[in-house]
Parts: structure tokens; sequence; C-alpha cells
């Protein structure tokens, strides 16, 4: 595959992927590089104007996808290498940005109604919201068990590693209690 046909794939797969065609080409150009490179470079390859470059990376260094170095007056992108853990990482901050505010605002209302169905459903809303929490603060712990195997060598099938890793996380847990 060429470079022009490996940036239109990139292209539609960011399209796909919800986050634009040009957030595509652009990590496609930087996986074709497999080096940092600035946003001159991408300017260059992709002919998009300075200005939607640098919000497309912006977007892209907010999800974490790449990493940002300045080299004297200049700034150089590069793939996120490690993806699975700035994911965690991104996780973990929709709990704090996002999900504690609901619970917290559902909490709220709940002690405001007086009408008891209404806040009994209040709080079951409230409810489904710290299970998702849960999940969502644990997944930063899960990643880092994740990266911790050699996952090019695995023989397991991924649902093996799964259930792997969930006996390491319970072992985990026994231990703290009963370091308590």
């Amino acid at each position: 595959m060429d470079e022009d046909a490996m940036l239109d794939a990139a292209g539609k797969t960011g399209k796909l992927l919800g986050v634009g065609e040009s957030v595509g080409r652009i990590w496609g150009f930087m996986l074709l590089k497999a080096r940092p490179v600035t946003q001159t470079e991408i300017e260059a390859a992709t002919g998009y104007s300075r200005g939607m470059i640098s919000q497309c990376l912006q977007g892209m260094e907010q999800r974490t996808v790449i990493n940002v170095a300045r080299v004297g007056r200049e700034k150089h992108y590069s793939i996120n290498q490690k993806l699975a853990t700035s994911y965690g990482a991104v996780i973990g901050q929709q709990y704090e940005a996002r999900m504690k505010q609901v619970i917290e605002f559902l909490s709220a209302c709940a002690e405001s109604i007086e009408d008891a169905r209404i806040r009994d459903s209040l709080l079951a809303i409230r409810d489904e919201y710290k299970k998702v929490s849960i999940a969502l603060i644990l997944t930063p712990r899960i990643i880092a068990l994740i990266n911790e195997r050699d996952i090019a060598r695995m023989e397991d099938d991924v649902k093996n590693m799964a259930k792997r890793i969930s006996i390491t996380i319970a072992e985990g847990e026994k231990k703290e209690e009963r370091n308590k």
C-alpha cells in the first residue's frame, strides 16, 4: 500500500471511529513516519491548514493518543506506544470529571424530594451510576495488570487472560482485607 492509500485508509478509519477523517489522516501519517513529526511536516503531507492540524493534534493529545515533546521552538508529535495505559488514565479521569458530579447531583436532588417514589427513582439511577463508576475506577488497575503480561507471547485466549487478571485482583483484595 502506498503512502496516499494508507492516508486515505486511515482517514476512513477516523471517520468510522467518529473522530473525523482529518484526525485519521494525521494519525496515519504519524504511523507511517514511525518517528516524532512536526506540525509543518503534517501540513506538507496532508495539505491541511495549520489551524485544522493544531485543532486535531490538541484533541489527540487530550485523548492521550499521541505524545508531545518540545524540541527547541517546535513541538514534535508521536504515536503513544502505551495507548492502553493512557486509555486507563483517561477512563479514570472520566469518573472524576463526570460520573462523580452526576452521583453528587442525583444524591442532592433525592434529598430535596419529598415524594418517596420520585426519590427512590433518583436513588436507583444514582446507584446505577455508582456501578459504572466502579468499573471506571478499576479500569486503570486492570490495564496495569494487562501491561504486566507479555501479550505478544500470550498463548491463552483473551477470556483466559481476563480470568487470570480477575483472580489477581481478587487475591489483591483479600490481601488488603488481611492487612486492615
